[in-house]
């Protein structure tokens, strides 16, 4: 996860990141030590306090290109 430097590269605290974002220092911290992750609109607005993207702090779900829709390896 990309939060810890995004967080550093904008000079901002957690606690000033967590207050932008509306959640609580704990809630944050727990993100940033990836001890939980957020939901989307919480995971938007800390993008928005880091000056950032979702995807790039958050990593972009991609799908598996290797397998079937099934679940079978791909052919």
């Amino acid at each position: 996860m990309e939060l810890r430097a995004a967080r550093e590269r904008s000079g901002k605290t957690q606690a000033q990141v967590a207050k932008e974002a509306a959640v609580t220092d704990r809630m944050y911290q727990d993100y940033e030590y990836n001890k939980s992750e957020p939901g989307v609109r919480t995971a938007i607005r800390i993008a928005k306090a880091l000056n950032s993207t979702v995807e790039s702090l958050f990593g972009a779900a991609t799908p598996d290109i290797e397998k079937e829709p099934d679940g079978n390896p791909a052919k």
